[in-house]
């Protein structure tokens, strides 16, 4: 099976609290798979750490507030299939579960420096059930920095 591989980003945004910087949660008939994610800041000369955390939401999932919808963009122009993932940036109002969040992987991440981790081999990659997802977040408020970031996953029906 092919998966369809969407991506979305956002750009030039000032994060001065905690926040889900990403929120990708897989559709009523598919499973995701983390293929990607991305962070740099603009115009930093002094070192800064942010920390960082990547957590998978079961159960009922409540979708957080205060960002936005980005435009979810498919990589493959051949891919006709539109996304089932419902996606979100920079919701200052955390998503929420019924269940027991699970914390993935953490980062302390240096803002002079851009961060980038992309899993290669497919059973490094994070994955969700059905109905489930995939958190990328702001754990403790950082200094005022400006950020763009970008994420990218497969969907598997």
């Amino acid at each position: 099976m092919i998966p369809r591989i969407y991506q979305t980003f956002f750009e030039n945004i000032t994060v001065a609290a905690v926040q889900d910087l990403f929120y990708v949660k897989a559709g009523a008939s598919n499973g995701i798979a983390l293929r990607g994610l991305s962070l740099s800041a603009g115009n930093v000369t002094v070192p800064a750490e942010i920390r960082l955390r990547l957590k998978r939401l079961p159960a009922t999932v409540t979708v957080g507030s205060g960002g936005t919808a980005p435009t979810i963009a498919k990589t493959d122009s051949l891919n006709g299939t539109s996304a089932a993932s419902a996606v979100r940036a920079n919701d200052t109002t955390q998503a929420t579960t019924s269940g027991t969040a699970v914390t993935l992987l953490v980062w302390q991440w240096n803002v002079l420096q851009d961060f980038l981790y992309v899993p290669t081999a497919d059973e490094e990659r994070e994955r969700t059930a059905v109905s489930e997802a995939l958190v990328f977040d702001v754990v403790a408020t950082p200094a005022s920095t400006v950020l763009s970031g970008w994420i990218k996953w497969a969907e598997y029906p």
